[in-house]
């Protein structure tokens, strides 16, 4: 599977934290972007995992900001 996300990133208090608009509920924190998009990974594979079954491997390509809204755009991929 391979997608193209909106995320909200925010810096508040010297700290990141992102909400996905495809995946309602899901919220992410992190000192930098890298520890954001490995939280958001975490947070998105949660939604995604199936009963009784491991967790499902998420990983998100880097962020490319959106300059006229506060919003980025990430690749989902599944496997």
């Amino acid at each position: 599977m391979s997608d193209q996300l909106n995320v909200t990133v925010h810096f508040e208090d010297g700290a990141l934290w992102a909400t996905v608009d495809q995946f309602p509920g899901v919220f992410a924190a992190g000192e930098t972007l890298d520890e954001l998009r490995e939280s958001l990974c975490e947070g998105i594979a949660l939604v995604l995992a199936e009963a009784g079954q491991p967790l499902p491997h998420v990983q998100l390509a880097g962020f490319t900001a959106q300059p006229a809204v506060a919003t980025a755009s990430a690749a989902l991929v599944c496997a």
